[in-house]
């Protein structure tokens, strides 16, 4: 199994980085990915069962949110991906903290790639590349 986590310190408010981060659409649109609200969540579009599709240049995500604490946290978990990849994502989640005058981020996911032999290496290699979209992704917070 990957565990891949990624810390971020943002230069804003608390509430300000949960409601940036949060907008699934906006946050994770631009830099090679395009993102697309399918089912709308609860109490917001973007909390608890919300389902959304994430695209990058090669595969599109399918995720649903399954946890959501506004101004805290929210847990998502990825049930689809196309073309089909032998992926067991076994959760994600997105934690919230004020430190100092800003937010700091802790966005953690766990997976495994379940090919046979190179599963291991693909799965590392996968989570490098998801670390630095993580981070590239709260460092644009900061713009």
């Amino acid at each position: 199994m990957q565990q891949v986590h990624v810390t971020a310190l943002i230069n804003q408010p608390l509430s300000a980085v949960f409601a940036a981060v949060s907008d699934h659409r906006k946050f994770l649109s631009g830099g090679g990915l395009a993102c697309h609200l399918i089912k709308k969540g609860a109490p917001d579009k973007n909390g608890l069962g919300a389902v959304r599709t994430v695209r990058s240049a090669k595969y599109t995500f399918t995720e649903e949110i399954t946890a959501f604490v506004p101004n805290e946290s929210f847990d998502y978990l990825i049930t689809e991906v196309k073309p089909k990849l032998r992926l067991v994502h076994h959760n994600g989640w997105l934690e919230f903290k004020t430190e100092g005058q800003g937010t700091r981020v802790d966005w953690h996911t766990h997976f495994t790639i379940t090919i046979p032999v190179m599963g291991w290496f693909i799965e590392r290699a996968f989570g490098r590349q998801l670390k630095k979209i993580f981070q590239q992704r709260l460092d644009h917070l900061n713009d």
